[in-house]
């Protein structure tokens, strides 16, 4: 995932949910579940892309001491 990216901790009240911004155009979800697998098994993904301005994600760990991980990269 070139191009880097914000990495938050918990997003709103769900602990296991982190958010990712300021991600490349060309980021897939796939690109996404490559760098946060080793965190532990991911739920869900979703991916922003809009027009106008940079991508981001939303990225939904199985269990919150995992996005916890994650948010420490």
């Amino acid at each position: 995932m070139s191009g880097g990216g914000v990495i938050r901790g918990p997003a709103g009240n769900n602990d296991c949910r982190i958010y990712v911004g300021n991600l490349p155009p060309d980021i897939r979800t796939k690109d996404i579940e490559d760098v946060f697998y080793k965190y532990g098994a991911i739920r869900d993904i979703d991916l922003k892309n809009r027009r106008g301005g940079p991508p981001f994600a939303f990225v939904e760990f199985e269990d919150p001491r995992d996005a916890e991980d994650a948010v420490h990269i």
